[in-house]
């Protein structure tokens, strides 16, 4: 089995657990910085999401943007189906188009959305891949464009960065051996992004010490 397949497969068998798996580890914490900045989103058109598992994101991305048309792109065809439910549920399965892919391959639209996604995704990837990929995303938003990132970070106190890494040990472990992630650490995403052409607008940073929601502008 090649490791997008043995990805795959460990992708979908997680779906339905998923949820209690991310409530063991942080509770709700999760969940809440998924969605802490998605008030402050302007209107947009259209919007792409990123690796958004369950679809919980992307369930309140539709309920607080009625006019948007959203394209989802997740690897996992049972991550998919959850995210068909929930947007199906609410009568919003009409302008969300749900694409099964490996987001390293997908051929992102340039200039084409108003939106761009991320939340707890961009860990996934090896610090190569990030410097291939993330310029491939942005690329797809227009001028102006809101680039809306959730992740893990490294706090900044000596004895939380340790916590963290207990943390980051546990789930990175936990991941490889489920889906073959081969990162053995968290990528500095920060300094990932601050080689981007990225304006900050909005911050959320102290939801959690691992975590933070950003909005950021594309400057081109």
């Amino acid at each position: 089995m090649n490791d997008n397949a043995k990805s795959v497969r460990g992708y979908d068998r997680l779906a339905m657990v998923y949820r209690g798996l991310e409530i063991c580890l942080f509770g709700n914490a999760l969940l809440r910085a998924r969605l802490a900045l998605m008030d402050q989103l302007p209107p947009v058109g259209r919007a792409l999401v990123l690796g958004d598992g369950t679809g919980r994101l992307l369930e309140q991305l539709c309920i607080t943007q009625p006019d948007c048309r959203i394209t989802s792109v997740d690897q996992s065809r049972q991550m998919l189906n959850q995210q068909r439910r929930r947007v199906e549920r609410i009568g919003a399965l009409d302008r969300v188009d749900l694409i099964q892919a490996d987001a390293r391959s997908y051929d992102v639209p340039k200039n084409h959305f108003d939106l761009v996604v991320a939340a707890f995704f961009l860990d996934c990837f090896s610090e190569g891949e990030l410097a291939e990929n993330v310029p491939r995303f942005l690329a797809g938003l227009r001028d102006d464009g809101t680039f809306y990132f959730v992740d893990f970070v490294w706090p900044s106190s000596t004895w939380r960065r340790r916590q963290a890494t207990a943390y980051q040990w546990l789930m990175h472990r936990f991941f490889r051996w489920q889906t073959g992630l081969p990162n053995r650490r968290l990528v500095d995403l920060d300094s990932v992004l601050a080689t981007q052409n990225l304006v900050l607008t909005d911050s959320a940073d102290r939801l959690h010490p691992m975590m933070a929601c950003r909005c950021y502008r594309v400057q081109r």
